[in-house]
């Protein structure tokens, strides 16, 4: 990174991560006057973030033009004196290039997939515990490919990342409690989705072993897909997906691999409580993961859109007789 201020990497810092993680252009954080007026500044800008190729994994060119757009615009406005401030002819010039280039209309873009980039919040509890000291290139990233409509084309829900899934894998990184979970121990997650928690899992907390399961196949597939983009789509001995229908008779790769029988010792739910009718198929699969793996710890984290909904679930949970540990995770809209 460029030699700048702190105040000024902190706000370019942030500026990335949103940028990466698709947030709605109207909720950016976008720099102040004094750090897009500075040319260094926005060469920075548009060389890791806008230059061509400079991304693997870039945001959609309808996407980047919204918020280059605005960029600029915000640009124009931090001018003082014409005379010494400007702005960059690269920002520019990529500006005239997304404008003259053709893109599908704003509804058919909605349910491309686009390449989503999040950066966990916290630095490497690996890097600190050998004494090393942090960078920037150090950032903890998971990359997916997601549909950011809230249904898919393909009728599903399970094609993009929610807020419990965040908040979740915020407490599982951050917390000495949350790394303690997961450290060494087999991973079992339902309704992955995109497959957030069991890439996070796998790739920077130190599981055992982690299985992600979806009751939609083609949400299943598409998890092959982000563990490609995550490194991880060789070690098949730590990591894999299979199909979970809740309220069916537990089977397949969740009890074994290999003729071998498995064992679990933690599952995680992330946003699987917000559909009142199928809490009973949840609750019902709870039961037999508790039955066949006494000791399994089962960690749920629920953003609460319906509160009668939300309390069925805790209700239905402490009518469940178990041996274990059912925690939840609550997070409000």
């Amino acid at each position: 990174m460029q030699h700048l201020r702190l105040r000024e990497r902190e706000s370019y810092s942030l500026f990335r991560r949103q940028y990466l993680q698709l947030l709605n252009p109207d909720s950016l954080a976008f720099p102040s006057s004094d750090c897009l007026r500075s040319e260094s500044f926005q060469s920075l800008i548009y060389g890791s973030i806008f230059k061509p190729g400079v991304l693997p994994y870039p945001p959609q060119a309808r996407y980047q033009l919204r918020v280059l757009k605005e960029l600029v615009l915000r640009v124009e406005k931090s001018i003082v004196d014409p005379e010494e401030d400007e702005v960059s002819n690269e920002l520019l010039s990529h500006l005239g290039i997304l404008l003259a280039s053709p893109l599908l209309p704003e509804a058919a873009s909605a349910q491309q997939k686009s390449y989503v980039t999040y950066t966990l919040p916290s630095e490497p509890q690996s890097l600190r515990e050998r004494g090393e000291s942090f960078t920037s290139q150090d950032e903890l990233t998971l990359t997916l490919l997601e549909s950011r409509s809230l249904i898919s084309a393909l009728g599903t829900t399970g094609l993009r990342t929610w807020e419990a899934a965040l908040h979740l894998g915020a407490y599982l990184s951050l917390s000495a409690e949350g790394r303690g979970f997961i450290r060494g121990k087999r991973v079992l997650e339902l309704g992955s989705g995109t497959g957030f928690l069991s890439i996070l899992c796998a790739k920077y907390l130190g599981s055992a072993q982690v299985l992600a399961t979806d009751g939609d196949p083609g949400v299943v597939e598409m998890l092959e897909t982000n563990f490609f983009l995550n490194g991880l789509d060789s070690d098949r001995e730590h990591v894999g997906a299979s199909v979970l229908k809740w309220g069916w008779a537990l089977m397949g790769r969740v009890l074994e691999t290999k003729g071998e029988s498995r064992t679990w010792d933690v599952a995680l739910g992330a946003d699987v409580t917000y559909d009142s009718t199928v809490i009973p198929c949840l609750i019902s699969t709870l039961r037999d993961l508790f039955d066949i793996f006494p000791e399994i710890e089962i960690l749920i984290s629920a953003t609460i859109r319906n509160a009668e909904t939300f309390e069925a679930f805790i209700s239905n949970c402490r009518k469940c007789p178990t041996t274990g540990t059912i925690s939840s995770l609550e997070s409000s809209v």
